[in-house]
């Protein structure tokens, strides 16, 4: 055991590396196998598989000449940061300075390299992680022929190979060499601590792989893999040596990836169709659902970008898969036709497949690697089989499978290329938080897969594509000019009074009242510069000219038009500086320490399997190993023990748990597991559940009491500063499939419709995530105390709460006293921890801003926390505000 390290924990590199919780289970298994078991060549595998067994009874079989472990982690989840962290956990924890990493593909080799060598990379898997006085030495391709391989300037070696370099080099590494004194491979068996590594195992299971890896002599290896099973024929054999299993339909559960989704069509009998037929239907189905993608990434990015931080624009694409080469240029010459989306297309698509050859392929597969890039033009991309593991892209968001995904497994290996988040987590945008499959005539198939419950997909998650209405983009308006009084003015210029001028008017100040929002929103603020002015006449110009009607009216009207755009642009400009609530802007200064809470629940006891152990004493032969004999012990004593102090005293060391705050949760939860033992067994049995399995029974009750929802993190002593209000209110960006005024009867899903007609509202437009927001909205605009009132956009505060999170209020009203933080809530999430956190955190923000306002003369903030059910059409403002006032606890 290596000393030097002694916070290396697993909880401190869990931590410290933000491990998601199947790569911190992962690493705790490794824990427990590595202190359980003592590890070293030339052990007895029959008694280390035997000990192993009775932790993880998964695993029955090594399956190789050494110790070898497998983790079966999803596509997503992690797996290259995993190794980092068992690099970490074995060297400072186990002394273990030597690690073999096999790659199965030049793909994932290269990547592999630079996620374990660059510390630029993003993804450089050591980030974080102070342990390692010198890089890590990375020995890979021929560097073991060229130079030497030495530990001094290093604190540990990773050699990195790929697989098939690795089985054909055999033989020349096996040679006398001279740096060395030895051959290479000699030289790595005989090390007394080399861990293999494996990434994406099940490549490593033919007989060469076998017998090369085997000859190495490791002391241990740990193999990562998203499908732990090996193809023999046309059978598949699953893994024998796995000790944790984190499937792809948990990842996704869990929030690790997207969520996939099939589309189809109702009450068609693809049967009746041709195959060129069906597959120009999927083609456009798919087309559809790809454009719905990119608009929603659009408008998040607008809507989330300031210009302090700008959100990363995400190009998606669509892979569309084929039978065969033959089937692949078919596609393509119809993809790239008028017959396709107008031809909309036609630069925007490339096939990659094995007969292509020069110039063309090497174009292609250029395209291909960059086209994360939002430059890189490419849109739509046709395959045959071509695309192999190691192949990352987190902008796959429409995969049409043509004549092909016979199969639960092509099926779901398939959609696995689409899972990875472009932002790194889930946004809570349902559109850009998924992936879909066109599913036509395969989706029988997967619904049935969906109800056997062991398929990625679930049954509710279903498109169906004809009812994809074309959203409407709306930016929001902040100031809502008559039509009649906009008329008149032009009028007074000189604009012809006939149908297609007031048309064109019309037009015009909805494209002038868009410009400025988007002008003031990039620039900061309603002051807008010459350039900036002359930049809005041009677009405005632009847009009205596109229609050929439009075009002829403004050619002829073009002298009185441009007079009344300057002198329309600045009065909208003027109106906007006016209608704004200023918000106010704190830099936070963290002085103390953390301070953390939990909300009331209750403990679910499925994960608890704990069970008696046999009351046996072990005798070991030390002459021979094999020799292990099993006698029965005296019953235990149980006298003066406490379980519930043996659990409680585990749980108090955790960093977030504050024994003053929450012994009444501790002692109900610690409670909860031993009465369901007792029951379930006697008060002995439970006692020797608990004796034997303490730690675990604790980090299990921990692991729960940490989910968000139970969960809530605060800055117990952070000085805030104000930093003055901004003169503007950012314009969000909405996309909808209706438009209704404030007042019309809602008969579809409320979020789907952006809502207008406002008029004490900062914006003329907004959308509602409930009826008790909409119904709300009505009480604000109708209230003679509300002067105005917003819908605030991502960026307006700044307030987080449980670790970074952002909290993005649900209204600002404005009245003669004070402007309110108003947050409109189900009575089922009164105890929500995310709920109690954000208020918290609000109270907080009301009180800082107030006393900065009080020093500038100006109104005070409040927060107001409205139950749903309290907001009624015959409201008033002012009640539910007394009412429902949050204060300081």
């Amino acid at each position: 055991m290596n000393n030097r390290f002694p916070q290396y924990t697993t909880d401190y590199i869990s931590g410290v590396m933000s491990l998601r919780k199947p790569q911190e289970t992962s690493l705790k298994i490794l824990e427990k196998v590595m202190t359980s078991l003592t590890v070293r060549k030339g052990m007895n595998l029959n008694a280390a598989l035997a000990d192993v067994h009775a932790l993880y009874p998964i695993c029955t079989d090594f399956e190789r000449d050494f110790m070898s472990l497998t983790f079966a982690l999803a596509t997503g989840v992690g797996k290259t940061r995993l190794m980092g962290a068992f690099i970490a956990y074995l060297y400072t924890q186990h002394n273990i300075k030597n690690f073999f990493v096999v790659a199965p593909n030049t793909t994932i080799y290269e990547k592999l390299k630079r996620d374990l060598a660059d510390i630029a990379n993003p993804k450089y898997v050591f980030k974080g992680l102070g342990c390692f006085h010198n890089a890590p030495e990375i020995i890979a391709n021929d560097d073991y022929k060229t130079r030497e391989i030495s530990l001094f300037s290093s604190d540990i070696r990773i050699f990195v190979f790929n697989i098939d370099k690795f089985n054909k080099e055999e033989s020349k590494m096996r040679k006398i060499n001279e740096f060395i004194g030895d051959s290479f491979y000699h030289y790595l068996s005989d090390l007394p601590d080399l861990v293999v590594i494996m990434d994406e195992s099940h490549h490593y299971r033919a007989k060469r792989g076998m017998k090369a890896l085997n000859e190495l002599n490791p002391l241990l290896g740990l193999e990562l893999t998203a499908t732990p099973m090996v193809t023999s024929g046309a059978k598949q054999k699953p893994f024998k040596n796995v000790v944790y299993e984190y499937p792809l339909s948990k990842a996704i559960e869990d929030g690790y990836t997207r969520t996939p989704f099939a589309g189809t069509r109702r009450d068609i009998k693809f049967s009746n169709f041709s195959p060129e037929e069906l597959d120009k239907l999927m083609i456009l189905d798919g087309i559809t659902l790809h454009e719905r993608a990119k608009q929603e990434l659009k408008v998040y990015a607008q809507n989330n970008s300031t210009p302090e931080n700008p959100v990363r624009q995400v190009k998606p694409f669509m892979m569309v898969v084929c039978k065969d080469t033959d089937h692949a240029t078919w596609v393509k010459q119809f993809i790239t036709s008028n017959e396709c989306a107008e031809g909309r297309y036609k630069t925007k698509t490339i096939v990659i497949h094995s007969k292509q050859t020069g110039v063309e392929s090497e174009a292609n597969t250029q395209l291909l690697l960059h086209v994360e890039r939002y430059e890189n033009p490419i849109e739509i991309v046709i395959h045959v089989n071509m695309l192999k593991e190691g192949w990352d892209v987190n902008n796959l968001y429409t995969i049409v499978p043509l004549r092909t995904a016979a199969s639960k497994v092509l099926r779901e290996q398939m959609v696995g290329r689409g899972l990875r988040l472009p932002y790194g987590k889930r946004t809570g945008n349902k559109i850009i938080d998924a992936v879909y499959l066109t599913a036509h005539d395969k989706f029988q198939d997967i619904l049935a897969e969906a109800k056997k419950g062991d398929s990625i997909f679930e049954a509710g998650n279903v498109i169906q594509v004809e009812d994809i209405k074309e959203n409407i983009i709306i930016p929001l308006l902040a100031v809502d000019l008559e039509p009649s009084y906009v008329r008149e003015k032009a009028y007074a210029y000189g604009v012809r009074n006939d149908e297609t001028s007031n048309e064109l008017i019309d037009t015009m100040t909805r494209c002038i009242k868009a410009e400025v929002n988007k002008e003031s929103a990039t620039n900061g603020s309603v002051e807008l510069s010459q350039a900036q002015k002359e930049q809005v006449y041009q677009h405005v110009r632009d847009e009205v000219c596109k229609k050929e009607k439009f075009s002829d009216a403004y050619q002829k009207n073009e002298d009185s038009l441009s007079l009344f755009m300057e002198n329309t642009v600045e009065e909208v400009r003027q109106k906007t500086k006016e209608k704004f609530i200023p918000i106010p802007q704190l830099k936070m200064i963290e002085e103390g320490s953390i301070e953390y809470g939990f909300t009331d629940f209750t403990l679910d006891l499925s994960s608890f399997k704990y069970v008696p152990v046999r009351n046996e004493l072990l005798i070991q032969s030390l002459e021979d190993t094999s020799d292990l004999q099993r006698i029965k012990g005296d019953a235990i004593n149980f006298n003066g023990y406490n379980p519930k102090k043996a659990i409680l005293d585990i749980l108090r060391e955790k960093p977030e748990i504050d024994y003053e705050t929450c012994s009444a949760l501790l002692f109900k939860l610690i409670s909860t597991v031993t009465e369901y033992y007792k029951k379930k067994y006697d008060t002995d049995t439970m006692y020797s559940i608990v004796m034997m399995n303490k730690k675990d029974i604790a980090d299990n009750i921990y692991r729960q009491m940490m989910q968000d929802n139970h969960f809530y993190c605060e800055n117990g002593s952070v000085r805030y500063a104000v930093m003055g209000t901004r003169n503007y209110n950012t314009p969000p960006i909405y996309t909808a499939k209706t438009q209704l005024n404030l007042y019309d009867d809602v008969k579809e899903n409320i979020k789907s419709i952006v809502f207008d007609g406002m008029k004490k509202a900062v914006f003329s437009s907004a959308k509602f995530d409930s009826f008790p927001e909409l119904l709300l909205a009505r009480v604000l605009e109708k209230d003679a105390d509300v002067i105005t009132w917003l819908r605030p956009g991502q960026n307006e505060f700044n307030i987080t709460y449980n670790r970074g999170r952002h909290y993005v209020p649900d209204f600002v009203v404005e009245t003669e006293q004070y402007f309110y933080i108003v947050e409109v809530k189900g009575e089922d999430k009164l105890n929500d921890a995310d709920v109690i956190a954000k208020e918290k955190q609000a109270v907080k923000y009301c009180e800082v801003v107030s006393a900065w306002f009080c020093k500038h003369h100006q109104k005070e903030w409040r927060y107001v926390f409205i139950p749903s059910k309290e907001v009624q059409i015959t409201s008033s403002f002012n009640t539910l505000a007394q009412r429902f006032m949050a204060t300081k606890n």
